[in-house]
């Protein structure tokens, strides 16, 4: 994110929206199976310093801090200071997990908020580890977090000209290229948008990045991936675009 939204050669850079789509009680407890790239003793811990040592020294100084909830505002230092984020919880206090129509309600009450206090941005980053789903999908009704992004949020957000970048931990055992396929597939169908995917895979775990552009930010964030590929990231990031894929599918 630090990449796409900073000033560079092709402009003047993004202002970054962060909606938290986050477990109630607003924290994110840092997974210690999950830090051994930070480190010193770590085989890579120099390689991914020297990728960009800033941010791995703050991400260092949070995991130092394991054993207590990390707050939305101490993740977000990371970030440039005009970032906006939306850090409300999704709650479903006192509905049933089965009424659905009341749920839905609520999601939607709680998005135009969000959709709100990002409106100043340009590129929307829909923090959920869960990726992107049909609203007509199956969801699990008993999680009281309802995390997964919604198409339609992200239609919504593309309306009003932001730009928008999905997160999503895959497990590393499944074909990656494959699943970008069927990810970029989905959002050409549902948004008539031409995405692309990120895909990351390292120390056991693997996630992938969707960036959906807004037309008037294609040609920029296109050439910032772009420059990510030929950068020292392109030893640790496949990008996969829609238009090949499409030829070949």
């Amino acid at each position: 994110m630090r990449w796409l939204v900073s000033p560079s050669p092709y402009g003047q850079g993004h202002r970054l929206g962060i909606i938290w789509l986050q477990e109630p009680g607003g924290h994110h407890r840092i997974d210690g199976d999950h830090l051994a790239y930070l480190h010193s003793t770590h085989d890579a811990d120099e390689d991914l310093r020297s990728l960009d040592p800033d941010l791995y020294d703050r991400l260092r100084l949070m995991a130092a801090q394991l054993g207590r909830p990390v707050s939305v505002r101490e993740t977000c230092r990371a970030l440039p200071s005009d970032t906006v984020r939306f850090d409300r919880p999704l709650r479903f206090d006192g509905l049933a997990p089965g009424d659905r129509a009341a749920r839905a309600v609520v999601r939607q009450r709680w998005f135009h908020e969000a959709r709100v206090a990002v409106s100043p941005c340009s590129l929307v980053f829909l923090d959920s580890d869960d990726g992107v789903a049909g609203d007509a999908e199956p969801r699990t009704s008993s999680d009281p977090t309802d995390c997964g992004v919604l198409m339609s949020e992200v239609g919504q957000l593309l309306e009003r000209r932001h730009s928008v970048v999905l997160h999503q931990l895959v497990d590393p055992t499944v074909a990656l290229a494959d699943l970008a396929l069927a990810r970029m597939r989905d959002i050409h169908e549902a948004l008539g948008i031409e995405p692309l995917v990120l895909s990351e895979e390292s120390h056991g775990r693997a996630r992938l990045f969707t960036m959906i552009p807004h037309e008037r930010h294609q040609s920029d964030l296109h050439d910032r991936i772009g420059a990510m590929q030929l950068s020292r990231w392109g030893d640790d990031i496949r990008v996969h675009r829609w238009h090949a894929a499409f030829a070949t599918a």
